[in-house]
């Protein structure tokens, strides 16, 4: 099964999960996102933001198997858009990420969302922490659950450093056309058996969930105008000859709605209750913030008719008309939404800086 994407190659965006056996008898889950631009010029607060690493973000719990608390908690973010200067009154990025520091001793539950969204969403906290630490708590408790029935069924241990349990989720933006934006998302679940129960190397395989998605949007309206989503599920037994699910059909009704606001809360509407679906459901949770991301690349167009208008001004042939003289979209000429996280909250620093006449 494969999907067709096509067009100029705008963004990738890379979220993992590993949870491991730690020496102590806890448990560490490990996650990491990084976004990559790979085409633009984005303009930021006192630069011009070129293709490459714009986040690499890290987010480490370790965790009691017993009660599944948090015992600890750190975060390291290598790579930030918005660092400490001058015109940011010397706030950054990396600001609201002792804020996280209120969920030790949280269970990983289904109340750990709630509680993270009320401690770390919009304004308090950075978007893209945020993210991944969904993506983690939504993975989590049923990890716990197999390992527990995986033990009681093979009576066997980890050993320190074993990789228990693993989620990988990529999303991809292309550009078709001007108009059109395709969001490829890949989620891929692997659960390990423990060592001491392995007699080949593709023993370790439990279990293999696979979910790829592909969004077709209209950037006119920002509207989904195709949905195509796929499932399958493999064993070491099934490996040769499992197949693709189509499972479309649970996300029927989201064609013809905006990508955002409000398709998160649409999609746990829709699939939350439904224990089989939790995969797609995670997946396609990342399809809003992964449009987020993609947007800041498909700048050129506009940056090149900005720069054209003003040239033909400088020589004294503007447009005949005032409404043809395109400009910079709001969310380029601030550079973020208002109160979508820290650093553009409504009652900070960049919220203040204008552009200058001559930039619009």
């Amino acid at each position: 099964m494969r999907l067709s994407v096509a067009g100029q190659p705008l963004h990738t965006r890379s979220l993992t999960l590993v949870l491991s056996q730690r020496p102590d008898g806890m448990l560490l889950a490990a996650g990491e996102v990084i976004d990559l631009r790979k085409a633009s010029l984005v303009p930021m607060i006192d630069e011009l933001q070129t293709a490459g690493i714009i986040h690499h973000m890290l987010l480490d719990l370790v965790i009691d198997p017993e009660t599944r608390k948090i015992e600890r908690l750190e975060t390291e973010q290598p790579a930030v858009a918005i660092e400490a200067s001058e015109k940011t009154l010397s706030q950054s990025c990396r600001d609201p990420a002792p804020r996280l520091q209120g969920l030790v001793g949280h269970v990983i539950d289904a109340d750990l969302p709630r509680e993270l969204q009320r401690i770390f969403g919009g304004p308090l906290g950075c978007s893209h922490l945020l993210t991944l630490f969904h993506l983690m708590a939504n993975a989590l408790p049923g990890a716990f659950d197999d390992e527990e029935t995986l033990r009681q069924e093979t009576g066997c241990g980890r050993r320190p450093g074993e990789k228990i349990f693993r989620r990988s989720v990529c999303l991809d933006g292309f550009q078709p056309d001007d108009g059109q934006l395709q969001l490829v998302v890949l989620l891929m679940d692997y659960k390990s058996r423990p060592l001491e129960a392995v007699k080949d190397r593709l023993g370790f395989l439990m279990w293999q969930r696979e979910v790829r998605a592909l969004a077709n949007v209209s950037l006119a309206n920002i509207r989904i105008e195709e949905l195509e989503i796929f499932e399958r599920w493999r064993t070491r037994e099934t490996l040769a000859d499992a197949q693709w699910q189509d499972r479309s059909e649970w996300a029927e009704g989201l064609v013809g709605r905006p990508i955002m606001p409000g398709l998160g809360r649409e999609l746990r509407k829709r699939l939350g209750d439904r224990a089989e679906a939790s995969g797609v459901l995670d997946a396609l949770l990342q399809l809003a913030p992964g449009f987020v991301q993609c947007t800041p690349a498909l700048v050129d167009a506009v940056l090149g008719r900005v720069a054209a208008a003003q040239a033909a001004a400088t020589r004294g042939s503007e447009p005949a008309e005032a409404e043809e003289r395109p400009s910079l979209p709001s969310f380029l000429a601030l550079g973020g939404a208002v109160d979508s996280c820290y650093m553009w909250r409504r009652d900070g620093p960049l919220l203040q800086i204008r552009p200058s006449s001559e930039e619009t």
